[in-house]
């Protein structure tokens, strides 16, 4: 940093796979570029520390009842939104209310029974079951906080409390924003404006950042995650942002355990037992990432080893006999996989190493969104996808939410497995603050998913943030706590404190 701090002014170009389109938090899940671009836009009621614990960011204080079925939200006063509307207690309960009403949080939101504005500056949440970790929630896009407008959709252009004003999209689709000059963290932002500029390919993207055509870019893609490395380790014309520490997505697969053949034991064993992820790792990814062993990360302060069967083929050939003498059927299925050559290539890997066991795989291709809907309904037999990105196992929740022997028309479990002990774990877990005690909870889940394997964890994937050495404190943040706060959020950051060495 200069000796007299940051510098005021200048622009920075963010390399985006298309131009953002849903700026709404009540409009369904972000893609990445979008949540960048909602970072810009928006704050949040609570954000992450350095430490990824949930503190106030809009909010000056959460506080539950004895029983956490009651959650008591004091608004930070002063906040005015970038048209000059004040933040009160009546705009984030109608937030709230509208995070309600979106399909995508029906499943995570279902604990809430009523939210009230009981004075100009608070919020009072209650449950109809415990929740002690409602916090957790308000740190995501169900916490952003958007002007009504922008929720109902009557105003295109996206109002928030935060750093910078959306100004328009020109020709070329690069979405520009500029400095909100009455942001409510004094000094902020450094930057006049931030561009979000289209380029599609991935290497293009890493080529325009690598050439300093643009500031910043998010990289996951394993080709150009090599390159980036190697660039780095030649020049310095790059900065890699990596938390290796960092809850990852994983790729994974969901297995349809209400139908055959995986409504079957030994089906799931079998695929299991037929699996290998260092394989997998080596030739999908080019070794960039992890080896999944579960639904949380190695490094996540929630992590119980409770790995799922390393590969043994002879153990996979038993299983394959066993389901055949159960069922006088050969062990064959269908794998719904969207477009995409990574995904491709996991999936025609993964084939070739279930052949090996005497297993039969039909690889479907299939469009995100029809993908989305089959997953919804049940309507499939394996799905590789990729999750379980959340830095809390709470979230997962829905994923295995139900009543054994029930199956509803539309789900939120995708894999249709219920497990009484899972279920009572989850339900313990939201009922005390204790974490020790939520550790053990956490653990039963991951040991019985383990056991019962309605999941397949591959490989967790490696995202990083690429950046002009010029751009100064790109994960070095202050929260409206005054913590410091987590430098990356998957493969976003702060925008505010952004500044350009000249």
């Amino acid at each position: 940093m200069n000796a007299s701090g940051p510098i005021e002014g200048g622009s920075l170009d963010i390399a985006v796979a298309a131009t953002p389109a849903r700026w709404a938090p009540n409009g369904g899940q972000w893609t990445t570029d979008e949540l960048q671009a909602a970072r810009a836009v928006y704050d949040r009621l609570m954000v992450r520390d350095e430490n990824d614990q949930p503190v106030p960011e809009l909010l000056a204080k959460i506080v539950p009842n004895a029983s956490f079925t009651a959650w008591t939200l004091t608004i930070r006063p002063g906040i005015l939104f970038s048209d000059s509307a004040p933040l009160t207690a009546e705009v984030v309960a109608f937030n709230l209310k509208a995070q309600q009403n979106d399909e995508a949080n029906a499943s995570l939101l279902a604990p809430i029974s009523t939210v009230t504005a009981t004075d100009p500056q608070t919020v009072v949440v209650t449950m109809s079951t415990a929740w002690s970790m409602f916090p957790e929630v308000l740190t995501t896009r169900i916490g952003t906080i958007a002007a009504p407008a922008t929720l109902l959709g009557f105003d295109p252009r996206p109002v928030g409390t935060g750093p910078f004003l959306w100004s328009g999209v020109d020709e070329a689709g690069v979405t520009t924003l500029v400095k909100n000059p009455t942001y409510w963290k004094k000094g902020l932002p450094h930057l006049d404006a931030v561009r979000f500029v289209p380029i599609p390919d991935a290497a293009d993207r890493v080529t325009a950042a690598i050439d300093g055509k643009v500031g910043m870019a998010a990289v996951d893609e394993p080709r150009q995650l090599v390159r980036l490395e190697s660039v780095q380790n030649r020049d310095s014309k790059i900065t890699i942002h990596d938390d290796r520490n960092a809850e990852r997505p994983k790729v994974n697969i969901a297995l349809e355990t209400g139908k055959a053949p995986f409504d079957r034991l030994s089906a799931r064993r079998a695929v299991a037992y037929a699996t290998d992820r260092a394989d997998i790792l080596s030739k999908a990814f080019a070794g960039q990432g992890t080896i999944a062993r579960g639904m949380m990360s190695d490094t996540s302060p929630w992590f119980v080893d409770r790995s799922a069967p390393a590969r043994d083929v002879d153990r996979a050939k038993k299983q394959v006999e066993d389901y055949t003498k159960d069922t006088g059927l050969p062990l064959t299925f269908h794998l719904f996989v969207a477009p995409g050559t990574t995904m491709e290539r996991v999936a025609s890997i993964w084939r070739g190493q279930l052949e090996q066991a005497g297993i039969d795989l039909v690889i479907d291709l299939v469009e995100p969104a029809t993908l989305s809907l089959a997953a919804a309904i049940g309507q499939f037999q394996a799905i590789l996808q990729v999750g379980f990105g959340s830095s809390h196992p709470d979230f997962y929740e829905p994923l295995f939410y139900g009543i054994p022997a029930e199956r509803t028309a539309v789900s939120s479990n995708t894999t249709r497995y219920v497990n009484p002990l899972v279920t009572r774990a989850f339900t313990d877990a939201r009922s005390t603050a204790d974490v020790t005690r939520q550790v053990d909870d956490y653990g039963t889940v991951q040991e019985q998913i383990a056991i019962d394997l309605p999941y397949l964890f591959l490989v967790q994937v490696r995202e990083v943030i690429v950046s002009s050495p010029k751009l100064r404190d790109v994960t070095r943040w202050s929260t409206g706590s005054g913590v410091d706060g987590l430098g990356q959020d998957g493969a976003t950051v702060s925008l505010a404190q952004l500044w350009i060495a000249r």
